[in-house]
């Protein structure tokens, strides 16, 4: 049988969202972005399905970072 490939996660940021949940970034293998639920709660603690992941050596980095500069904008806006 063949043997699961380790993954290597390194977290890099946390946001609280609510009570129990955070939105967490983390750089996968050195060539993925996760950005991921993490719950803790008396019911379940650890990762939900929610989130993303996108490898960042093919362009999607440097579209990501151009989208969150519009949103930046957008936010100086309105707040």
């Amino acid at each position: 049988m063949g043997r699961a490939k380790e993954t290597n996660q390194k977290e890099i940021g946390r946001i609280k969202l609510t009570g129990g949940t955070d939105l967490v970034a983390s750089i996968v293998n050195d060539e993925h972005l996760d950005l991921r639920i993490w719950v803790d709660s008396d019911d379940y603690k650890g990762w939900t399905k929610q989130g993303l992941r996108f490898y960042l050596l093919d362009g999607n980095w440097e579209k990501f970072k151009e989208i969150m500069e519009k949103v930046d904008k957008e936010y100086e806006e309105i707040a």
